[in-house]
């Protein structure tokens, strides 16, 4: 009985370590993400990883102020999308 309740104990400690160890590695991931996020217009601007949006109206009538966000990733190929474009074209002309 007792190596029974031992074992429970060993198995809620280790699920509470992994649950612990994935928690850290995820907020590690989000805080790099939003690097950008809450920073003013001109602390924006001196980043390079960072783009500053405009405020602007959604076509249902709410106003989106003005943030700081993460520039899109580019791609390896800079005409990526182009040759994909032309591709298609190509394909549906033959």
């Amino acid at each position: 009985m007792k190596s029974l309740l031992n074992n429970a104990s060993t198995t809620r400690t280790l699920t509470l370590g992994a649950l612990l160890a994935a928690g850290l590695a995820l907020s590690g991931q989000a805080n790099a993400a939003s690097q950008c996020k809450g920073l003013d217009n001109a602390a924006c601007d001196s980043q390079q990883s960072c783009s500053w949006v405009a405020g602007y109206e959604r076509s249902d009538g709410r106003k989106v102020n003005a943030f700081c966000r993460t520039k899109a990733k580019r791609s390896s190929k800079p005409n990526a999308s182009k040759e994909a474009t032309k591709e298609a074209a190509t394909k549906q002309q033959g």
